[in-house]
């Protein structure tokens, strides 16, 4: 049986997708991945994750509709903002779905794999 913990990345930019899956896979999580609103959806009904990682726009759908639409599939999650909108609103609009952490891109793999080690140790 696999014990690591389920981690969803939600974005609609490859590069980023790819780079936080990799970033999470790196620190022992189990990686899903999905790239449109519908397949976000879709995996945040199949399972449960303890770390979601949303991008603040998906497709013309904020990561906050996606996180509304599916209040009950995600708590007891961390949740994590990724986006380039640094405002005060943005932010606590997150804050108020419960995202406990916020990546500004542009990204680096350094500096995601920091943050979020820093997160799992602290939520662990």
């Amino acid at each position: 049986m696999d014990l690591r913990r389920n981690c969803l990345v939600i974005d609609d930019d490859k590069i980023a997708l790819k780079l936080a899956a990799s970033c999470c896979h790196e620190l022992g999580l189990k990686v899903y991945i999905a790239d449109t609103p519908t397949e976000a959806v879709d995996e945040l009904k199949r399972r449960r994750y303890e770390l979601i990682v949303v991008d603040h726009h998906v497709h013309g759908i904020s990561g906050c509709e996606i996180l509304d639409h599916l209040r009950s599939h995600v708590r007891g999650a961390t949740i994590v903002v990724f986006t380039s909108d640094t405002s005060e609103a943005t932010r606590a609009m997150y804050e108020a779905r419960g995202a406990m952490e916020f990546l500004y891109k542009p990204l680096s793999k350094p500096a995601m794999h920091f943050k979020l080690k820093m997160l799992l140790d602290r939520v662990a």
